[in-house]
């Protein structure tokens, strides 16, 4: 059939094609999805600390001690841990840039510097997002694992299409892999059938990864799951003010006290005179890394506005969780696993179909041979 035919072709043309920087996307993204395991396994007495009687430092005392701890920088960022050992993350600039990350005590603000491994990791993450290219995320490797991950989609929903059976069939056979076969039986076989379990996990990583390909997309998704356009949806951004900065424990303190204290995570940066403070938080029995609640109080520690997460419409939470539904967070420990290994099974694709694509020209190659011969 003609259309069959053109989709099959397009489908191998592009797996021969965007297939391999989808080899290496699969890869680097299953490494990059045990970063926080690897990294925390590797950097005792970094990323964890020893839990002490004494209190932890407060926001503002934690910011004046690393005003001695690191001289000429400034703390733009902060990310307390509700863990009693677990090490804070403050993010420190000495110019206009966004600066460097680093672990910190929180009971004295001793620097303990960043995590093991994580060069390495970063590393990965410029190869997965945009293959080393220069520019980065303003250069040519954006936009060619877009288009790859355009392409993903394709191949996984033409792959469907090619293999749906036609009238009745066992579908235990349709999702079991013929492992006793060889040759291009067998390479057929794991091509299809594995390919058949992990189609929905590959078309959630790849219509999640365009989020951060094209702005387009991302505008578009926002206005589908919100119900408002991206720049009401970014309103509640307030441009830094010039003016004195404004005190941080008066607004840490009211949010420890809304919360009893119990949280994962709360991040927060220092405000300027006319700011509201901002704390986004994870709760400590959140879902999720990105399941965020977004505080805001008043310099004397008033609340000013609260926007739980738990409390949001469900298209509002998947726009703010689009990083966990890619690494399959979003779906607990068991969602996780599965986008790794998923992700690590992509060279099987690339590899399986290149080997059937070999097969196909070597006999074709045969078959004209024999007809010359016969005539």
């Amino acid at each position: 059939m003609p259309v069959r035919n053109a989709l099959f072709q397009l489908h191998w043309l592009l797996g021969l094609t965007a297939g391999l920087v989808l080899m290496l996307v699969g890869v680097t993204g299953g490494i990059l999805s045990v970063e926080e395991e690897v990294t925390g396994l590797m950097s005792p007495g970094i990323v964890t600390v020893p839990a002490r009687e004494g209190p932890r430092l407060t926001p503002d005392a934690l910011v004046a001690r690393l005003k001695d701890e690191a001289p000429g920088k400034r703390v733009t960022l902060m990310i307390l841990n509700g863990a009693p050992d677990r090490a804070a993350q403050v993010r420190l600039a000495d110019g206009p840039g966004r600066g460097t990350e680093t672990y910190v005590d929180p009971y004295d603000g001793r620097v303990l510097g960043p995590a093991r491994g994580e060069g390495f990791f970063e590393t990965v993450r410029r190869l997965h997002r945009w293959l080393l290219l220069p520019g980065d995320g303003d250069g040519w490797g954006r936009t060619i694992t877009g288009a790859s991950a355009l392409a993903l989609v394709y191949l996984a929903l033409s792959g469907l299409y090619l293999r749906w059976p036609k009238g009745r069939r066992d579908w235990r056979i349709w999702l079991k892999p013929a492992l006793n076969r060889r040759g291009r039986a067998l390479y057929w076989s794991l091509h299809a059938v594995v390919g058949t379990w992990v189609l929905v996990l590959y078309l959630v990583m790849a219509l999640t990864g365009l989020w951060w390909s094209y702005g387009w997309y991302r505008d578009g998704a926002t206005t589908l799951l919100t119900g408002r356009p991206p720049a009401a949806a970014q309103a509640r951004t307030m441009t830094k003010k010039e003016g004195a900065p404004v005190p941080l424990d008066p607004a840490f303190a009211a949010f420890a006290a809304a919360t009893n204290g119990h949280y994962a995570t709360a991040s927060l940066a220092p405000a300027r005179e006319g700011e509201t403070v901002r704390i986004r938080a994870v709760a400590a029995d959140a879902a999720h890394f990105q399941a965020r609640d977004e505080w805001r109080f008043r310099p004397d520690g008033t609340l000013a506005s609260r926007d739980l997460y738990a409390e949001r419409a469900w298209g509002a939470r998947l726009a703010g969780s689009m990083l966990a539904l890619h690494e399959g967070k979003f779906f607990g420990p068991v969602g996780w696993i599965a986008f790794m290994l998923a992700a690590l099974a992509m060279p099987l694709f690339g590899v399986t179909g290149l080997l059937l694509y070999l097969g196909r020209r070597r006999s074709r190659r045969r078959h004209a041979a024999a007809a010359v011969q016969a005539a």
